[in-house]
């Protein structure tokens, strides 16, 4: 038995030896038809890191940007779905490997003598009662001549990285998101700052209007249209503080926060909208690969490589599997004898399963793996194309922001000249009221506008960063990665351990 077992392990050993061959298409990577200057420009000037939010030099930004990035649930879900598609790449990598189980038994049967052409027990001396007890290790393995196990395993790991990297852009996404929504606030309470402001002007104007109309020195139509513009005021005040609230319970949802401190807590405030500095303009011309580097498209390009190999899988199903089977152990009719040299058995074969008639199943199921294939490109296609749009829609929204906020500035600073000179020549009598109603109503939409600007200016930044996934910095340098470690998580499920992911943190 000891050869026998022998020439078995060595059959074993040979099969471990042979490269498994694929019929997966070499994969190369979509061409793009990219625009020329973004083919060879050198970067000047300062860099923008990956953590672009803490160059508004705001420590309550930061602080909420760091709070949405290790308690927002929508990361959370995602952190479970990247272990999720580590332990599926993991149970793939399963399938290349021998599958060994152990079995232990006893088992008793009693015979029946009425049975057809069954002599009675009496006559043969036998026992129609038996029992019999059983150890085995049995192995399977299924050879992977045509790359069909390694073929998945490498789809489920590029489905792994995808979902890596996209883990990477939600929480781009959701720091932009942190960051509009802190910007709209603050640009809420300077409209709200302002609508209050101009409220209580208004109200105290009107009582003078009042008294004014009362000892008949302006009529009737001049009070009313005082009246009307403090109502007006009033309105915005309202509109205003529910717009504002609703600004804060997103940036709480946003950030994580428990549901009694979404309903009760306030959201921290830190410098003025008008305050907040505008960081460096970002270039025009850049490199192609740092568009690359978007998560989308990284992502995008996975879905590829994951379709490109399950098309290997499909080709395989067209060829023979063949299996190798084994089992060594003892079988004894008694415990005590169990283990003896006797009871010893062992089995092994090779087992080979070839597709003959399958209504076509196989060849369907590689023209669907050959169309996902093309869906796949299509997408990272229109991934790549939807990204140069980001980038020159934001990078002229970045432009034309900037000079949006000084046009508002320089109109704001004339109307404010403008209200106060209406009301000089109003209260002198070189004017009639509705000159100076007319100049204060233009005034405060100016500056409601010009806290609308503030906020354009900030998001358009915002945009910009978000276009190039997150910013530039030296192409020596490496990238930090606010996720997990895609390839330990990959070499880990390779050797059989459980993926470790652990909670991201911001450098």
């Amino acid at each position: 038995m000891c050869s026998t077992f022998a020439r078995f392990c060595a059959v074993l050993g040979i099969a471990l030896l042979i490269e498994a061959c694929s019929f997966a298409p070499k994969y190369e990577r979509p061409g793009q038809d990219l625009p020329s200057s973004w083919k060879s420009v050198k970067l000047e000037g300062e860099l923008l890191h990956m953590d672009w939010w803490t160059r508004f030099n705001d420590p309550v930004l930061n602080g909420l940007v760091r709070d949405a990035l290790a308690k927002n649930q929508d990361l959370a879900e995602s952190m479970a779905k990247i272990e999720s598609a580590a332990a599926q790449a993991g149970v793939a990598s399963s399938a290349i490997w021998p599958q060994v189980s152990g079995k232990a038994q006893a088992t008793g049967n009693l015979a029946s003598e009425k049975a057809a052409n069954v002599t009675p027990f009496d006559v043969t001396g036998m026992s129609r009662s038996t029992t019999a007890y059983q150890g085995a290790l049995s192995a399977a393995w299924e050879l992977d001549f045509w790359g069909k196990a390694r073929n998945a395993y490498t789809a489920l790991t590029d489905i792994l990285l995808a979902t890596v990297v996209g883990h990477e852009a939600l929480r781009l996404s959701v720091a932009g998101q942190v960051c509009r929504s802190y910007f709209q606030m603050l640009a809420l309470d300077m409209q709200l700052k302002t609508a209050r402001r101009t409220l209580r002007t208004r109200e105290e104007g009107l009582r003078i209007y009042s008294a004014r109309f009362r000892q008949g020195d302006i009529t009737e139509l001049d009070y009313q249209r005082a009246s009307a513009e403090v109502e007006t005021a009033r309105a915005q005040v309202h509109s205003s503080a529910m717009a504002l609230d609703g600004a804060e319970a997103s940036l709480a949802v946003l950030t994580g926060r428990s549901p009694r401190e979404i309903m009760e807590a306030a959201m921290p405030r830190g410098a003025a909208i008008e305050t907040l500095p505008a960081v460096p303009t970002i270039p025009a011309g850049l490199p192609s690969e740092l568009l690359e580097r978007r998560p989308d498209i990284r992502a995008a390009e996975y879905g590829i490589m994951a379709t490109n190999a399950q098309i290997g899988v499909a080709r395989a199903q067209f060829f023979p599997s063949i299996s190798l089977t084994g089992l060594t152990g003892t079988l004894s009719a008694a415990v005590a004898s169990l283990f003896t040299g006797p009871a010893a058995m062992f089995t092994y074969g090779v087992a080979a399963n070839v597709p003959l008639i399958d209504g076509g199943r196989n060849w369907y199921n590689l023209k669907d793996a050959e169309a996902q294939k093309k869906q796949a490109i299509a997408v990272y296609r229109k991934t790549v194309q939807s990204a140069f749009g980001d980038v020159r829609s934001s990078l002229t929204a970045q432009r034309e922001a900037e000079a949006v906020v000084k046009a508002t500035k320089a109109q704001l600073d004339s109307l404010r000249r403008a209200a106060e000179l209406a009301r000089i020549q109003y209260d002198n009598g070189y004017t009639d009221y509705l000159t100076v109603l007319d100049a204060e109503r233009t005034l405060f939409s100016a500056e409601l506008a010009y806290a609308n600007a503030l906020q354009n200016r900030l998001s358009a930044i915002v945009s910009v960063c978000m276009a190039l996934g997150g910013g530039w910095q030296d192409p020596h340098d490496k990238v930090p990665f606010f996720g997990p470690d895609a390839q330990k998580l990959v070499e880990r499920q390779e050797r059989g351990l459980a993926p470790a992911v652990a909670n991201p943190q911001i450098r």
